[in-house]
């Protein structure tokens, strides 16, 4: 049964465009799962087709419509989530993520429907087990950034009828969203680097002595602890209305 199921996967994921070197190696993670777990792979991932259109969504495809609307928006982590909140909200519906991180989001303006997204943290070669672990909830793959992985669904799902907007806002004017929390960590990561440099120029390599590598690892450690302070006070910070 389980050859039989993961020759089904494989095959329809080559049909999808998938490499064979990525073929195999997600059905020989996913058996290895299996064959730790003594799961059976259709209890555990449902059937083969649906399951290998989670793994492999299809690319987007072609232009939008004449009814579609397009924007490409991005957003630091510190608030990605919830600004994706704020514009499913709004009807848009992110499809992928681009090479340069950016949510390409569609909305059809005549009858916009709300969406709800989430994000996971995924460690190396565990993206097929969490996306069948979201799948069954109605959660599917929208786009990966670095080691995040984004989920969406509609949320006619749980609303019905009511998802639908009767009347969509226009797309906003900006498309960055940056916030205080990441300028303030990229001020503490330039503030690890300046000390780096400042020791090095000061003590040498610091791998010339004992006395220099202390220094180095002295001044770098205060401005990562540094980092680390001003980033913890701000994630704990309440966030103004």
């Amino acid at each position: 049964m389980n050859a039989a199921y993961f020759d089904d996967l494989a095959a329809r994921l080559r049909a999808a465009g998938l490499p064979d070197d990525a073929v195999a190696g997600t059905v020989d993670e996913l058996a290895a799962h299996v064959a730790e777990s003594g799961a059976d792979p259709e209890d555990e991932f449902g059937p083969a087709a649906e399951f290998a259109a989670v793994l492999h969504p299809p690319e987007p495809g072609g232009e939008p419509g004449p009814s579609d609307e397009t924007w490409r928006w991005t957003a630091d982590a510190f608030q990605d989530r919830r600004m994706l909140d704020r514009f499913g909200d709004q009807g848009w519906e992110v499809e992928h993520i681009d090479s340069v991180g950016r949510f390409v989001s569609r909305r059809d303006p005549e009858r916009p429907q709300r969406w709800e997204y989430r994000r996971e943290t995924v460690l190396p070669g565990r993206r097929a087990a969490v996306a069948a672990r979201l799948a069954p909830d109605g959660w599917e793959p929208c786009g990966r950034w670095v080691h995040f992985e984004y989920f969406k669904r509609p949320k006619a799902a749980t609303l019905g009828p009511d998802a639908e907007l009767p009347d969509a806002p226009a797309a906003p004017a900006r498309r960055m969203f940056w916030g205080r929390r990441f300028y303030a960590f990229l001020a503490g990561y330039a503030l690890l680097l300046a000390a780096a440099a400042t020791a090095w120029l000061v003590y040498g390599d610091p791998g010339d002595g004992l006395g220099g590598g202390f220094a180095t690892g002295a001044l770098a450690g205060a401005a990562l602890a540094t980092i680390i302070g001003i980033v913890s006070t701000l994630l704990n910070t309440r966030r103004r209305p």
